[in-house]
């Protein structure tokens, strides 16, 4: 059970739980599984429990997710602890939206379970703590159905087309929607990566030619040591490029007119 995997499945079941998609989850939760929240002192235990409970939803409700931070322990070596922090927006049918900002910590555990081989180790969820706690309404399952604010009468969030996914310098994992990434830049003399988003910067681990080939239509190379995003673009003028945060990147004299005239194309489209 290698705690990255660990983090990208976590990542992985919870976005489809969000698209109404359940499977990965079911999939993966322990017979003995405990559910926590996210309303308040909801508890549910077992997965024949669970899945009963669920069955039991009925909801016209759309969510949204924000970008992801993820951090990973490991108490031993059989068990893993994820805690999944992020924005989710509830949509209701009147058009109105909830924001939470949750977490959500995972505990996974190798287990024994049967397969068509015999028995085998895998990496199961022993228990599932949702800690935005809203007040409970006995007339909900597992969704706020009934616990709408009328306040917040507009739609927060849009679903990204594209979200990067990397690996800090501090061993988190973030899962970041490109368009919330404003530059990229090289770290001097560490082979590392800086990338500044809108909720501020990320060192990771990787050259900017490797994070360029990775996600070629999102970001533009204007220099040696810098990439943009040419959605969050404010100004250029000559051998300078200014963002939407301030930020003034240089462009060498050499390549200004090519990257001008990019820049120029992807603000038409």
């Amino acid at each position: 059970m290698k705690k990255d995997d660990i983090i990208r499945l976590s990542i992985y079941i919870i976005t489809e739980y969000y698209k109404n998609n359940l499977a990965p989850f079911f999939q993966h939760i322990s017979d003995d599984v405990l559910w926590i929240g996210p309303a308040q002192r909801q508890q549910i235990y077992g997965k024949e429990n669970l899945i009963q409970a669920f069955s039991m939803e009925k909801h016209d409700l759309s969510f949204t997710m924000g970008d992801i931070r993820s951090l990973c322990i490991s108490p031993h070596p059989h068990i893993k602890e994820v805690l999944l922090h992020y924005n989710i927006d509830t949509h209701y049918p009147s058009g109105n939206t909830d924001r939470h900002d949750q977490r959500l910590h995972y505990t996974w555990c190798d287990k024994k379970v049967p397969t068509a081989d015999g028995p085998k180790y895998q990496p199961q969820i022993i228990s599932l703590h949702i800690s935005n706690a809203w007040p409970y309404d006995t007339r909900d399952v597992i969704y706020p159905v009934h616990s709408e604010k009328v306040f917040a009468a507009m739609r927060i969030l849009t679903e990204p087309d594209l979200h990067v996914t990397v690996k800090a310098l501090d061993g988190c994992i973030h899962r970041i929607a490109a368009s919330h990434i404003l530059y990229a830049e090289t770290v001097k003399h560490s082979g590392n990566l800086q990338i500044h988003t809108e909720d501020g910067p990320i060192i990771i681990r990787e050259t900017l030619s490797e994070f360029e080939k990775k996600y070629p239509e999102s970001f533009l190379r204007i220099h040696s040591s810098y990439l943009l995003n040419p959605a969050h673009v404010a100004d250029i003028r000559r051998f300078v490029v200014t963002l939407s945060d301030g930020t003034a990147l240089p462009i060498p004299e050499k390549k200004y007119t090519q990257v001008k005239r990019l820049l120029l194309k992807e603000s038409e489209k």
